[in-house]
């Protein structure tokens, strides 16, 4: 590794050498903010004449070849978002000269064009150009050093922080009055130029080392980074298409720039449950998982990226509320989207590693595809329950992580899964973690201000969907409230987790209910409580295209605005049906339908059933005496494998076999050792090319040709 101090004008016009954005570097992100603090401190440095400014380092790789042009590439490791910032001030300060021929000024458009700021001039083709960007922003950039050098070529076109900053500075230099000043600053701006030669120097130590000038690297960057640094440079941009891009890929559709983060949090979140990880860890938690996974041995960087796209899908799913690329026939389908909607809406981020944990299940063939459905219906209950009954926040939190903890010992146990998540809810009973039952919840609807309550257009909607073609016979109407979904019921969202755009809750006794003469009528004796507590009932709230026009309005006007939409056309809600067939509205008639509307919701969020007997065994002070997961440890010490001992792969389509260490490790072909089943299958099928990921190796693994599964042993 070469080091030393540079005069950044001297550093990038060196003949015959050009730099080369990796493709696992971010995109160009710097944005006017950073752009007016390099500009602040060039000029500062210009008007001194005399002193230097430091603007941090420029760190490169070297592979020690040059093309057949004579030209070395180096990677740039560090310093990318500056070494363009610069570049880009340099063709501002070449158009101005060009546009002020007559002006006395100490550079000149073919001066900076022929001197190596921009390009190789007497070079052609990548060779040419002195810096090439990394994705979408190579196109731009060399567009806009073609269009420089040739004016007749087009000129770029479209939105791209590119050309947003070059604009930023062609306005600055034509409002400067003295624009020697710039040319004077960039040639005294120095950096710490760092080159290192690739297989001798470790780049992503020194990256995350000198990476604290600028805009933070997200732990999307760093991750990126460290995965293709992996590689080889002359193999980086193939890895990046192959590996990388499809998982970029898969999460693109979100829109977020911090989508990548949340899912590698959810991820790992869900991997090494119930530890609660905090966003500042993310980077640090995915190379201890790299390491314990031995991901980073023998080119598996691919692998480990195949198994993230797959969990990215998941993902995906969850923040969307909704099955991709569902088959909107299918029936199971629909009612996995229908939940995962009401999840995505209820738990939010909390609820994602759970969601994971699920569909990874489902992949693993541990529950049927009609079970994953269920079992996110009884998440929806429980989140949906809880939040009505206003329970305690982080009791949920700590519940959910946990969970995801005690079903992974589930499937390593090789108990049945649906049984045990279901369990799982119903021994919390009586704690801060509990799931509220048929009183409690219908209790809480019934007392509480449902009108200030946050989930009440959910609640709404959700009500008005089941209403539309009535409960199922068993109680849930969950089949037929996906139904009604389906079918985009008049007065419910396409998805039935949110009202129709624009729509809201309106109250049907008016919030100026005391101020008019009849309604206080209504009201009776006792007007004043009476009005404070049906205002914001469950049973005096229904949803309407007009909320809060008519604060004082009669009944018939409240009942002529449910009755249409916001185009003002006749719409049949069946939310709305009993109100407007009310001839009055008081207390009596808000009581009652709040008790139906009660019972409805008990049916369409119900509590999770499990026989008495069977549940006892999954209480945790049973269950610690009964059920003790045996391990691989357990069979090595019993003796039930032994030393030499072959493991036969159970799959027609992945042939291949592992040997018992004499420490009782798996060994694979690769030599690789491993201390329990999953993991050793896991690698095994990255090391013959499989696709299939997540198997469970106890049920994978054979103890000799055709012998019992570990399972069967354990």
């Amino acid at each position: 590794m070469d080091a030393g101090v540079r005069r950044v004008m001297g550093l990038i016009s060196e003949m015959n050498v050009r730099y080369v954005v990796p493709v696992y570097q971010r995109p160009y992100s710097w944005g006017e903010e950073q752009c007016l603090q390099l500009w602040d401190d060039i000029l500062a440095c210009g008007r001194s004449r005399e002193q230097t400014h430091f603007t941090g380092s420029i760190v490169t790789m070297q592979d020690g070849t040059a093309s057949p042009q004579g030209v070395a590439a180096l990677a740039v490791i560090d310093g990318q978002q500056r070494i363009t910032t610069i570049a880009l001030l340099l063709v501002a300060l070449a158009r101005y000269a060009d546009a002020h021929e007559a002006d006395l000024l100490p550079f000149s458009r073919q001066e900076i064009l022929m001197s190596g700021y921009l390009t190789n001039p007497f070079r052609s083709g990548d060779d040419h150009y002195k810096l090439t960007l990394s994705k979408g922003d190579r196109a731009t950039f060399r567009a806009v050093i073609d269009h420089l050098e040739d004016p007749s070529r087009p000129a770029p076109e479209g939105p791209s922080r590119i050309l947003d900053n070059l604009t930023l500075f062609e306005r600055r230099l034509g409002a400067l009055a003295d624009v020697a000043l710039v040319w004077e600053g960039l040639r005294r701006l120095e950096v710490v130029s760092v080159t290192m030669a690739q297989g001798r120097d470790n780049a992503q130590l020194i990256f995350e080392s000198m990476n604290s000038t600028g805009k933070d690297l997200s732990a999307a960057d760093l991750i990126r980074n460290f995965v293709l640094m992996k590689y080889p440079l002359d193999r980086q941009a193939q890895a990046y298409q192959t590996y990388w891009r499809p998982l970029e890929d898969v999460l693109a559709p979100l829109g977020d720039e911090g989508a990548f983060d949340d899912f590698v949090r959810c991820f790992f979140q869900m991997a090494y449950a119930p530890e609660r990880l905090g966003d500042a860890d993310l980077y640090q938690v995915f190379k201890r998982y790299v390491s314990a996974n031995a991901y980073d041995a023998n080119d598996r960087m691919g692998f480990l990226c195949l198994r993230l796209k797959d969990f990215a899908g998941y993902y995906v799913d969850a923040v969307r509320g909704g099955l991709s690329g569902a088959d909107a026939a299918d029936p199971v389908a629909r009612r996995t989207s229908f939940h995962l909607a009401a999840v995505a809406r209820l738990g939010g981020a909390a609820a994602r590693p759970l969601v994971l944990e699920l569909f990874r299940s489902c992949r693993r063939r541990e529950c049927t595809r009609e079970q994953l459905a269920d079992m996110l219906g009884v998440l929806e209950s429980y989140l949906l329950r809880r939040a009505v009954c206003d329970c305690e926040g982080s009791a949920q939190e700590h519940f959910l992580r946990h969970l995801v903890a005690k079903l992974a010992a589930v499937r390593s146990a090789g108990e049945k899964y649906y049984e045990s998540y279901v369990a799982l809810f119903l021994v919390e009973e009586g704690t801060p973690r509990r799931f509220p039952t048929d009183d409690e919840f219908r209790r809480a609807l019934l007392t509480r201000d449902c009108f200030g309550f946050a989930q009440a257009p959910f609640l709404l909607a959700r009500l008005n969907a089941h209403l539309a073609v009535g409960n199922g016979s068993d109680g849930s109407a969950t089949d037929s409230a996906a139904a009604a979904a389906q079918a985009g019921v008049p007065g419910s969202a396409a998805d039935a987790s949110a009202l129709p755009e624009g729509w809201g809750v309106e109250h049907v006794m008016p919030v100026g209910a005391l101020a008019d003469p009849a309604w206080a009528q209504a009201l009776g004796q006792g007007a004043r409580l009476a009005f404070e507590r049906g205002v914001n009932a469950l049973g005096n709230l229904a949803p309407s295209a007009y909320p809060y026009d008519l604060q004082d309005g009669t009944l018939a006007q409240k009942q002529g605005r449910l009755a249409r939409d916001g185009e003002g056309r006749p719409v049949d809600v069946p939310l709305c049906r009993d109100v407007l067939a009310a001839k009055s509205w008081g207390p009596a008639q808000i009581e009652a339908r709040g008790r139906a509307l009660a019972d409805v919701a008990v049916g369409a969020w119900p509590l999770p059933r499990m026989d008495a007997a069977a549940l006892e065994a999954f209480r945790p002070s049973r269950r610690a005496a009964q059920v003790k997961t045996v391990t691989w440890q357990d069979l090595v010490d019993a003796g039930v494998v032994q030393m030499d001992d072959v493991l036969v792969s159970a799959s027609p389509m992945y042939q291949g076999r592992a040997t018992v260490t004499s420490t009782g490790r798996i060994m694979l072909a690769t030599g690789e050792t491993f201390e329990e089943p999953t993991a050793a299958y896991e690698r095994f099928l990255g090391s013959v090319g499989a696709h299939e990921t997540g198997l469970n190796g106890w049920t994978h693994w054979r103890l000799g040709e055709g012998g019992p599964l570990l399972d069967q042993l354990r």
